[in-house]
């Protein structure tokens, strides 16, 4: 083996390390490129539930005057609609401290009303409303008001924590959405 001179000696380690560099720069691209090709193949090919839908206010009295809602107590279910998901189908609230999620336009508990999907939480309780929260989801909310009108009936209004804060009150009428 030859002697190396000062220049060899220095250029070298340099090369190795730009070669272990590049090689380092070259994995990281190649893997965030892969995680981006994942992740928009799952936003392409999502199913269409995952698109959150926000209802505008006259078209969520219109739909639960339809579901037989007395135009009465509209003011009151839109009041409650608009401070627990504002008008959006697809909210699922934050997890609650026993692992319990909230669901819908009117945060329905998994605790207590719905059955969660299959490895979201260890338990449920009840499901009283005998209903999937997926279900409690859909832009179709016909399950959705059946749930909370049981609600309701077992637990009246103070069963949503907005009622007391923000729906107790004199609240804006239904009439414009009726005209």
């Amino acid at each position: 083996m030859s002697p190396r001179t000062p220049a060899q000696r220095t250029v070298t380690p340099f090369l190795a390390a730009t070669n272990n560099a590049t090689s380092t720069s070259t994995a990281t691209l190649t893997s965030a490129f892969i995680c981006c090709c994942i992740i928009w193949l799952l936003l392409a090919h999502a199913p269409a539930s995952i698109q959150m839908r926000r209802l505008q206010r006259c078209e969520l009295a219109g739909k639960l005057y339809i579901l037989d809602v007395p135009k009465s107590d509209l003011p009151l279910w839109l009041c409650i609609a608009e401070y627990e998901s504002r008008y959006n189908t697809h909210v699922v609230g934050n997890r609650n401290a026993d692992g319990s999620s909230d669901y819908g336009l009117f945060q329905i508990s998994s605790r207590y009303w719905c059955h969660p999907d299959v490895g979201i939480v260890k338990y449920y309780a009840f499901n009283e409303c005998n209903v999937n929260c997926s279900a409690l989801l859909q832009d179709d909310i016909t399950e959705t008001v059946q749930c909370a009108r049981t609600i309701q009936r077992r637990q009246g209004w103070s069963a949503w924590s907005v009622y007391s804060f923000y729906c107790n009150r004199t609240l804006r009428e239904v009439d414009d959405c009726f005209e």
